[in-house]
C-alpha cells in the first residue's frame, strides 16, 4: 500500500475575523499566525514587545515608560493622520479597547505620558493579557482580512485566542530574569560642573551651578560641591549604572485541564513581580483566566471565557523633562558630581536637599525616585459567552456576548517639601471603563457538485461608557500627609462619555473544489458619535470587501513544487470619531458664583455636525509558494492603501474661544510589499534547522491635508526646536528642525558671539521607518535546542532631545572642540547652536540588534517515572546586543509614548534581560 500525500488534509487553519477559523488556503489576503508558546519562553511584559521581528509589516517598539508602559504597534505603516494608530485587538472575538486613558484625558489617544504633561506612560491594555494563556496571534494586516470590523478597523487587526483546556494536564511555568540598563550615552569627559570655564568655588556658587558642565578641565584637584564637601575634581564614569539598580521579573503560571464527557474545563493562574531598574518602582500582576467549552446536547456548542486582571504598579516613571523626573536629572548629571553624594536627598525636615539650587525645578534624581508618588491600580476583567447550534442541514445560529471592563485608580502626588513647590500637590483619579459587545450570525454551505456556496448574515452591537472622577489638591496642612483631604485647595473634575455603535453584516463565499475561492462581504455601522440633534446627517458607512484565491499547483506539478496559490483583495475599511465632536456639551466647574456652580462649555474644538467616519481603500495581492517537498515555504504581498476623509483638529485664532476644528480633511496613501521565507535547511534523525527571514517595506505619503493647509503639526520636541509634522506629498510625521541661515554666497549667517544664525524650518525625513526585517533561527538536536532572532529597522529618523539637553548642560562630545578659544562664551555660544540650528539633533533611527537568543533542554520523561510528561529548562536573554545603531546617546527606538514617534527625552533607558524559564507538564 502506499499513501500519497494529500495537501488538502495538511492544510493550515487560521483564526479570522469574527474568530472563524478557516483553511488558508481559502484565504484572499495575507494572515500571519504566530503560536503563543514561542511567546512564553523569552517573554516580555508587554506580549506585544514578543513579536518584534517576527511577523512582516508589523512594526512594534516599546515605549521609555518603564515597567508596565505601553507598545507602539503599527500595521502597514501610518494609518491616520491625527488619530490612532493603533490595531484593533480582538480576544476570542470580543474587541478589547486597548488606548490608554489618564488624568484629564477620556479621549481616543489616551494619555500615555508626553512631552508636556508630567505624567508617567499608563500602559495599555494588551499589556495585561497573560501570554500563557495565548494559544495563538492572528494578525489581519489589509483591508480585506479586517473588514468585518468596519469602523474599527482601518489600523489593522489582531486576533487573540486564548487556550481552551483540551486534554488533561497540569501545566506550570517559572520565568525569573535579571533586567540591566543599556547606558547609550558617550558624554565628553574633558570639562565639567562649574560656569564660564571655571570651576565652583564656594558651596552656594557649586549649588548654583548644580547642572552645568561649563566648568574647568578636569584634573583632580579638591572643589567643594553643593554640599560643602570638597571631592576631587575627577570623572565620575558610571552614573547611571550607579542609579540605576539590576531589576529582575519572576513570573510563574499554574493551569488547569481537563477534558470530560460533553466538554472542557482550563483553569489557570499568574503571578508577575517585576522589580523594576528605577529604584523604588515595580510592577506586580496577578491575573486569572477560566475556560468552558460545554456540548450539552448535539449541535450545540457553548464557549464560556472569563478573565481577571489585577494590576498595581509602584511609581511609574516619568517622561520628558518634567519635574520629578528621575531619568532625566540623572541623565544630565555632570560626571564629575557622583550621584550616590546626594544623598541623602532630603534634611531632618523632610525637605529635598538641592543639588541645583540654580534651577529648583532640577529635582535630586533620589528625591523624585523615593518621595513622588505616581501609582496605579488597574483591575480588569474580559468575559465572552459564545453560544452554536448546528442543525442537521448544516444551517448553523451562532450568539455571542462579551464585556471589557477595568477600574482604574491613579494616584499622583507632588511630595512636601519638593524644592520648586513645598507645599505638596495631590491628583487622585478613578476611571471606570465598560465595552459591550454583542453579535449574532447565522450561516449554511451549500453544495452542488463541485461547487460550493457559503452566505452568512450577521449583526452587532457595542456600547462603550467612561466615567472618571479627578480630585486635585495643593498645599498640605500637615506635612508629608498625602491624603486629599489634607489639602487646603480642593477641585473636582467629573468626565463622562458613552457611545454606541450598531451594525450589520453578510458575507457570501464560493469555493470550486478545493482549488478556487471568491469571498465577498458588506458591512454597514450607524455610529451615535455622528448624531446631532435638529441635523438630518449620515449616521451610518458602508464597508465593502472581496478576496480570491487561486490553487495553481492543481492543475501545474513541477517536481519541485509542492504548493502554489495566488490571491487578491479589495476592500474598504474606516476609523470612527471621538464622542461629542459633532455638538456643543456642557459641564459644571467645582467654583460657585453667588452660591450656584459655573457651566462650562466642555468642547475644546469648534464642533462639526458633517463629521464622518474616515475610510481607506486597499487592494492586496500576493502569493505562496512552498517548494521542494516544504522544505522551502516562500509567501509575497504587495499592497495598495488610499485614505481618505481624514478625522483632522486644525488650529483655530484664538478669538474664537477655542483650540481648533474637527473636520473631514486629508488623503494619505501606504503601499508596499512583504516577504516571507523560511526553510528546512538541515534536518536529519537528530538534528532539523529551520531558518526564517521576513521582510517589508512601506512608502507613505501625504497626499493632501484641510483646504488651504500644506503642512500641519503633530507634536513639539520639549525643546521647542524640532517638530513632528504632516506635510503634503511627503511621508506622514515628518521630522522638522531648523537650517543654517545662509546668506546669497551661501555662506553661514552668524551672529555677534560668532555662533550660527537660524535659517528655515526644514524636513529631514520621516519618524516612520520604510524598512523591517527579522530573522529567526532554530535549531534542536536530540533534546537540546537553541534559537536566535535578529531584527532590524531601516529609513526613519528621530529628533534627540537628550543630545539636545546635551549641548545646552555642555555635556555633549561637540561642545569641547572650541572651547578654550570661546573662554567665557562657550555656553552661550552652544546654547545658540543648539536653538539655532536644531537640525543637528536629527538622528538616523536605523538599527540592526541581535533581539532574542534561547537555549534549552527537555529531560526525557522515563527520569520521572513517567509521572512527569516534560521538563523543559531554557536559559533565555533579550537585547543582547545592539549590532548596529547610527544614535550616539540614546536608544533608536525611544520614544516618549505609545501615540507619536521621532521625539524622545528623559525616559528611562533601554534593558537587556537574562534568566531561566523552566515549563513542566504532568
Amino acid at each position: 500500500i502506499v499513501l500519497l500525500e494529500d495537501n488538502r488534509m495538511l492544510n493550515e487553519v487560521v483564526v479570522t475575523a469574527l474568530g472563524m477559523k478557516k483553511e488558508k488556503r481559502s484565504l484572499g489576503y495575507s494572515v500571519t499566525q504566530v503560536a503563543g508558546e514561542s511567546l512564553t519562553t523569552a517573554r516580555e511584559n508587554n506580549v506585544m514587545n514578543s513579536l518584534v521581528g517576527k511577523v512582516a509589516g508589523l512594526d512594534i517598539s516599546s515605549t521609555s515608560g518603564g515597567a508596565g508602559a505601553a507598545s507602539n504597534v503599527t500595521i502597514r505603516g501610518v494609518s491616520s493622520l491625527n488619530q490612532t494608530n493603533q490595531p484593533l485587538y480582538v480576544i476570542n472575538g470580543i474587541p478589547m479597547e486597548s488606548k490608554p486613558v489618564g488624568i484629564g484625558n477620556a479621549n481616543s489617544k489616551g494619555n500615555s505620558g508626553s512631552q508636556w504633561d508630567n505624567a508617567p506612560d499608563l500602559g495599555d491594555a494588551i499589556g495585561n493579557i497573560n501570554p500563557d494563556d495565548i494559544e495563538s496571534i492572528s494578525v489581519l494586516k489589509g483591508a480585506a482580512a479586517s473588514a468585518l470590523y468596519g469602523s474599527r478597523a482601518k489600523a489593522g487587526v489582531i486576533l487573540i485566542t486564548t487556550k481552551s483546556g483540551k486534554g488533561n494536564s497540569i501545566d506550570f511555568n517559572s520565568n525569573l530574569v535579571a533586567e540591566q540598563i543599556i547606558d547609550n550615552t558617550n558624554w565628553q569627559t574633558v570639562y565639567n560642573q562649574g560656569a564660564n570655564g571655571e570651576k565652583p568655588t564656594t558651596q552656594a556658587g557649586a549649588a548654583q551651578v548644580g547642572g552645568s558642565s561649563w566648568g574647568a578641565k578636569l584634573d583632580g584637584s579638591p572643589v567643594v560641591q553643593f554640599d560643602g564637601v570638597s571631592r576631587p575634581y575627577s570623572l565620575q564614569k558610571g552614573n547611571l549604572d550607579r542609579f540605576y539598580r539590576t531589576g529582575s521579573t519572576w513570573t510563574n503560571t499554574l493551569a488547569l485541564n481537563k477534558s470530560f464527557d460533553g466538554g472542557s474545563i482550563r483553569l489557570s493562574g499568574t503571578d508577575v513581580n517585576n522589580r523594576s531598574v528605577v529604584p523604588n518602582s515595580g510592577l506586580k500582576r496577578q491575573s486569572f483566566n477560566l475556560v468552558g467549552l460545554f456540548e450539552p446536547l448535539k449541535g450545540l456548542t457553548i464557549d464560556a471565557r472569563y478573565n481577571m486582571i489585577l494590576e498595581q504598579v509602584k511609581n511609574r516613571p516619568m517622561v520628558s523633562d518634567g519635574a520629578g523626573n528621575a531619568n532625566y536629572n540623572v541623565m544630565f548629571l555632570p560626571s564629575s558630581i557622583n550621584v550616590n553624594d546626594l544623598k541623602p536627598w532630603k534634611d531632618g525636615n523632610g525637605k529635598e536637599i538641592l543639588y541645583n539650587s540654580g534651577n529648583v525645578y532640577a529635582t535630586n534624581p533620589w528625591f523624585a525616585a523615593n518621595e513622588f508618588i505616581n501609582n496605579t491600580n488597574r483591575d480588569r476583567s474580559i468575559a465572552s459567552v459564545t453560544a452554536k447550534y448546528t442543525m442537521g442541514n448544516g444551517l448553523f445560529v451562532q450568539g455571542r456576548a462579551g464585556r471589557d471592563g477595568y477600574t482604574d485608580h491613579y494616584k499622583n502626588v507632588l511630595p512636601s517639601g519638593t524644592g520648586y513647590y513645598e507645599n505638596g500637590k495631590i491628583a487622585e483619579q478613578e476611571t471606570k471603563f465598560a465595552d459591550i459587545n454583542a453579535d449574532v450570525l447565522v450561516g449554511k454551505s451549500f453544495t452542488f457538485g463541485d461547487y460550493t456556496l457559503t452566505p452568512n448574515l450577521g449583526a452587532s452591537y457595542r456600547n462603550t461608557k467612561i466615567r472618571q472622577t479627578t480630585n486635585l489638591g495643593t498645599d498640605f496642612a500637615i506635612f508629608g500627609v498625602y491624603n486629599i483631604l489634607n489639602a487646603k485647595n480642593k477641585s473636582v473634575a467629573y468626565l463622562e462619555s458613552e457611545s454606541e455603535t450598531q451594525s450589520t453584516y453578510g458575507t457570501l463565499e464560493f469555493a470550486y473544489k478545493d482549488v478556487a475561492y471568491l469571498t465577498g462581504s458588506l458591512r454597514s455601522d450607524w455610529f451615535s458619535t455622528l448624531a446631532t440633534p435638529g441635523v438630518d446627517n449620515k449616521l451610518n458607512s458602508v464597508y465593502p470587501a472581496v478576496s480570491g484565491s487561486f490553487i495553481f499547483s492543481e492543475y501545474l506539478k513541477p517536481s519541485w513544487l509542492s504548493f502554489g496559490k495566488l490571491r487578491a483583495g479589495f476592500a474598504q475599511v474606516g476609523q470612527a470619531t471621538d464622542p461629542y465632536q459633532t455638538l456643543l456639551t456642557y459641564n459644571f466647574r467645582s467654583e460657585v458664583l453667588n452660591g450656584q456652580p459655573l457651566g462650562v462649555i466642555n468642547n475644546v474644538n469648534i464642533p462639526n455636525s458633517s463629521l464622518k467616519a474616515s475610510t481607506a481603500t486597499e487592494l492586496e495581492i500576493g502569493t505562496e509558494l512552498r517548494l521542494f517537498n516544504d522544505r522551502v515555504n516562500l509567501d509575497l504581498t504587495w499592497y495598495n492603501k488610499k485614505s481618505k476623509d481624514e478625522i483632522s483638529f486644525i488650529t483655530t485664532p484664538s478669538a474664537s474661544g477655542y483650540a481648533g476644528a474637527v473636520l473631514n480633511a486629508g488623503k494619505m496613501q501606504n503601499k508596499g510589499f512583504e516577504a516571507l521565507i523560511s526553510a528546512t535547511v538541515v534536518k536529519t534523525e537528530d538534528f532539523k534547522w529551520v531558518s526564517s527571514l521576513n521582510g517589508s517595506y512601506n512608502d507613505n505619503k501625504v497626499i493632501s491635508l484641510a483646504e488651504g493647509m500644506d503642512e500641519q503639526t503633530v507634536a513639539t520636541s520639549r525643546s521647542g526646536v524640532g517638530y513632528l509634522m504632516n506635510k503634503v506629498g511627503m511621508p506622514a510625521f515628518q521630522i522638522m528642525a531648523f537650517d543654517y541661515k545662509y546668506d546669497s554666497n551661501g555662506e553661514i549667517v552668524k551672529l555677534a558671539d560668532g555662533s550660527p544664525d537660524r535659517g528655515e524650518l526644514k524636513s529631514y525625513g520621516s519618524a516612520m521607518n520604510k524598512w523591517f526585517a527579522g530573522w529567526n533561527n532554530e535549531f534542536n538536536y536530540k533534546r537540546f535546542n537553541f534559537s536566535f532572532l535578529i531584527d532590524g529597522k531601516w529609513g526613519g529618523k528621530l529628533f534627540s532631545g537628550t543630545d539636545y539637553y546635551g549641548y545646552i548642560f555642555g555635556l555633549h562630545q561637540e561642545t569641547v572642540a572650541d572651547r578654550e578659544s570661546l573662554g567665557r562664551t562657550a555656553s552661550t555660544y552652544y546654547t545658540n547652536t543648539a536653538n539655532n540650528v536644531s537640525k543637528i539633533f536629527v538622528n538616523s533611527a536605523d538599527f540592526v540588534k541581535l533581539r532574542q537568543v534561547v537555549m534549552g533542554y527537555t529531560f526525557p520523561s522515563n527520569l520521572f517515572n513517567n509521572k512527569v510528561k516534560s521538563i523543559t529548562v531554557s536559559a533565555v536573554a533579550r537585547n543582547l546586543w545592539t549590532i548596529m545603531k547610527k544614535t550616539n546617546n540614546i536608544d533608536p527606538e525611544s520614544s516618549y509614548n505609545a501615540t507619536f514617534p521621532g521625539l524622545e527625552l528623559g525616559g528611562v533607558p533601554a534593558v537587556r534581560t537574562y534568566g531561566v524559564n523552566l515549563s513542566v507538564k504532568f
